[in-house]
């Protein structure tokens, strides 16, 4: 289950309204920069929480910087006896002119590194973009269901939570686990240049929790908790 958490870790209003848009928009920005702060800072001492201004109708988005296609390399920090995991990912601009990952490219990526032979496909929902199947060897499957989602972003920093709902279906039997993932990315630092100077990669930290099968009750205490540092090298192809 350590393999399947990482992976799913990975792979207009009119202008009388606008300034109070605007307000209320940054109120509520405050509010989950606030939630995320605190969430980092407890870890990994979590229990399962309720996300506030939750929007599951909006996909992830990114800043500017992450368009294009990457190299990452992520290493477990809780066991530095693994070697890092690297694949490639892409991230591109949509029709509304949003940057979003390139899910069905990035989770066959990510899931052949994780799973190697044993993966099978990957399959996007047509309808949502928050469903995803997992299929494997031996007629197993991990169907994914995301069912709350926090995200901030500016210039310097991607910061994001979301909640999923995971089903593991193997030989006749499901087994449910409830799954938290925190990402947060900023532009990584430049060696050559001790002025604060920033260089085309980027880098940044998963936090990856697990509370077993209990849905629908909140306050549970995370069963496993990891954490990954990730890098992002900026490639051609």
């Amino acid at each position: 289950f350590d393999m399947i958490n990482f992976f799913l870790g990975l792979i207009c209003l009119v202008f009388s309204q606008v300034t109070n848009f605007t307000e209320v928009y940054a109120l509520t920005n405050k509010n989950i920069e606030q939630f995320l702060i605190n969430r980092e800072k407890t870890w990994p001492n979590w229990n399962l929480a309720k996300l506030k201004s939750s929007n599951i109708n909006q996909d992830l988005i990114y800043p500017d910087w992450f368009e294009g296609n990457w190299i990452v390399e992520s290493e477990d920090l809780n066991d530095n006896s693994q070697e890092p995991i690297v694949y490639k990912v892409n991230f591109y601009k949509n029709e509304m002119g949003e940057i979003v990952g390139n899910r069905s490219r990035n989770s066959e990526s990510i899931g052949k590194e994780i799973f190697g032979s044993q993966l099978q496909k990957v399959k996007i929902d047509p309808k949502s973009f928050n469903n995803q199947i997992i299929y494997l060897q031996d007629n197993e499957y991990i169907d994914s269901r995301v069912t709350a989602r926090n995200q901030i972003f500016d210039n310097d920093l991607f910061f994001a939570d979301e909640f999923f709902i995971q089903t593991n279906h193997k030989k006749g039997i499901s087994r449910i686990n409830q799954v938290e993932i925190i990402s947060k990315f900023y532009k990584c630092k430049s060696s050559a240049d001790s002025l604060n100077a920033t260089n085309s990669d980027i880098c940044g930290f998963q936090y990856v929790a697990t509370y077993g099968s209990r849905v629908g009750e909140i306050n549970i205490k995370a069963i496993t908790s990891n954490k990954y540092r990730l890098t992002f090298k900026s490639t051609e192809i």
